[in-house]
């Protein structure tokens, strides 16, 4: 017992100044803390806050918007933490909203008991004949579609949209008649009309339009459309803006259709491409038909922007009967001489041109850069390619696409035959060919690309028999390999019945 009384006092001599030390220790931890919690609540009381946050916007390509307000209209007025950022072209969908006013903005703030207010100031003179009374402010969704935010507050007097906004994200104006019609909503209420000439359109103030606007003739181009029968260079220019500008403003996509009267010299004249991938109507679609003549000394300098060629972007345009001669064009992707993308076409037919491409990048053709399926009938190329060092070289192919098919060697991997039904059938394989389709061509014109991944037999007299005066029938598969589709099986000819 003794002994274990020594123990304990013994134990206690070690123990007590440790804990005393431990004790002394956590009061002094625990008084920091106190004094920091004290710094910060001090801090916050005597921080000024932030109920008002404004941004200049100062984008020359939309300029409707010049300023966007962010202010608190809670108790405590205050947003933390806010911004406000332009993020036309860097939100890809936000700036391809249909009837976008100005340029959509991103909104942030730190404050989630904020009652933010979102102010749009817009020039008046800037909105092309757009009523105030039809503006909207739209919200782009969690699932990347747009709503629009609530009612909306317009102050004709100062210029002004604003509506109140329960969170941050990105935010727009729109045009509600523009907006409501690509749902089919009944816009009959907001319907305006307007003088589009009289306005900058989206191309004038995006693009560079050369010498075009000096040569146009609007009134001309106005009485003349769709169809336009042309003759001189500034009736092609007029021609080229009414795409570019005007096309745009139609409730349908229109197709047009351009003939060459005479000869057409363009030197000295700094020319741009007609249709252009900045609005769904903007592009050219329909028939250029030079009708026999010749196109002198185009000139188009565009070396940091994509589809440069006479006709820059199209989903549907024939072109015939034409020669360019002595041609000089500098583009980025996507280049060639007569067009830069073009998609659906099936025939040209009698086009040749003669020229230089210059330093050019990514797809180029010497008539086409960039094409999906198009045949080139009676059509001559004599196009030198020079790069920025002064080395140069023939340009050989028509398009890029023939250029990677030349240089890819066709595989048969696949066989196609006859069965007793006189339908077309194809072995099988374990390898993975992505988009593995039928081709079927009538005279070297395509006229049938389908899905072949799941289907071994196929009938294709349905699909002949709308061209009963084919002479060359062709069927193979094709599949997607990198940069273009080439073939993967035997080429079989098609009889004629």
């Amino acid at each position: 017992m003794i002994l274990f009384i020594r123990f304990l006092i013994f134990m206690m001599m070690f123990t007590v100044p440790q804990f005393n030390r431990y004790m002394i220790k956590s009061r002094e931890a625990r008084e920091r803390y106190e004094e920091r919690q004290r710094t910060e609540e001090e801090r916050i009381k005597t921080a000024a806050p932030n109920p008002r946050i404004t941004a200049e916007i100062n984008n020359d390509k939309r300029p409707e918007v010049w300023q966007v307000t962010l202010t608190d209209e809670g108790i405590k007025k205050d947003l933390g933490t806010a911004r406000i950022r332009d993020v036309y072209e860097t939100d890809y969908m936000s700036s391809g909203v249909v009837g976008l006013v100005g340029v959509p903005i991103s909104v942030t703030y730190e404050n989630d008991q904020a009652q933010p207010r979102l102010i749009f100031s817009y020039r008046e003179e800037e909105l092309r004949g757009i009523p105030e009374r039809n503006l909207i402010i739209l919200h782009e969704m969690q699932d990347t579609s747009y709503g629009q935010v609530g009612a909306e507050a317009i102050d004709e007097a100062e210029n002004t949209i604003s509506v109140k906004i329960s969170e941050p994200g990105t935010y727009l104006v729109a045009d509600r008649y523009k907006w409501y019609s690509c749902w089919g909503v009944d816009v009959s209420d907001y319907a305006y009309e307007v003088d589009v000439t009289m306005f900058r359109s989206d191309w004038e103030r995006e693009c560079n339009t050369g010498s075009i606007m000096e040569l146009a003739d609007k009134k001309w181009a106005m009485e003349n459309a769709p169809e336009f029968h042309v003759s001189t260079p500034e009736q092609l220019a007029s021609v080229v803006y009414y795409n570019n500008a005007i096309a745009n403003y139609a409730t349908e996509s229109p197709s047009m259709f351009v003939y060459l009267e005479n000869d057409i010299d363009l030197a000295n004249y700094e020319w741009v491409p007609m249709g252009w991938s900045g609005a769904p109507n903007n592009r050219f679609d329909g028939v250029f038909d030079g009708q026999g003549h010749v196109i002198r000394n185009l000139r188009i300098q565009e070396p940091d922007r994509s589809h440069v060629a006479f006709i820059g972007y199209s989903t549907g345009v024939t072109v015939k009967n034409v020669t360019f001669e002595n041609a000089f064009v500098s583009g980025g992707s996507y280049t060639g001489i007569v067009g830069g993308e073009i998609y659906v076409s099936k025939e040209w037919e009698n086009v040749h041109v003669d020229g230089v491409i210059a330093d050019a990048r990514g797809e180029v053709g010497s008539i086409i850069g960039r094409e999906a399926a198009l045949h080139f009938k009676d059509c001559s190329a004599n196009v030198t390619y020079q790069k920025s060092s002064g080395e140069t070289y023939p340009l050989e192919y028509f398009s890029h696409r023939l250029e990677v098919i030349a240089n890819t060697p066709a595989v048969e991997d696949f066989t196609l035959a006859y069965d007793e039904n006189g339908c077309v059938t194809r072995t099988t394989l374990d390898a993975n060919y992505r988009n593995l389709c039928w081709h079927l061509e009538a005279d070297g014109v395509q006229i049938l690309q389908r899905g072949a991944e799941n289907e071994t037999v196929f009938n294709a007299a349905g699909f002949f028999e709308n061209y009963p005066g084919a002479k060359d029938r062709k069927i193979w598969l094709e599949a997607y390999t990198g940069e273009t589709y080439t073939r993967v099986s035997n080429v079989l000819e098609y009889p004629n019945k």
